[in-house]
């Protein structure tokens, strides 16, 4: 049941990026449409992407963001399992 919590905290840790990074520079759907916010005070301007986003750049992004959320799925695991084997030796059991 650990595998659970572990998958299940890379895939926050991976939402939390991807909403972090969606909006870079661009407004939010809840923002007004006027444009894009003004940039907060010493931050200069926004990112401005060298052009639009296709199929295949969101398709890689988005398979770029799979494998990070794997692999920090599988190295959570591991930690746990580290953490585990060591506690397991140090008190016996």
């Amino acid at each position: 049941m650990a595998y659970v919590t572990v998958i299940t905290l890379a895939i926050a840790a991976g939402g939390a990026v991807a909403a972090f990074t969606l909006y870079q520079g661009r407004p939010r759907p809840t923002e007004a449409a006027g444009g894009p916010p003004a940039p907060l005070q010493g931050q200069g301007q926004a990112r401005a992407l060298p052009s639009a986003p296709t199929a295949q750049t969101r398709l890689i992004g988005a398979f770029g963001l799979i494998v990070a959320v794997l692999a920090a799925a599988g190295l959570i695991a591991l930690g746990c399992y580290l953490a585990y084997a060591g506690m397991k030796a140090a008190f016996g059991g």
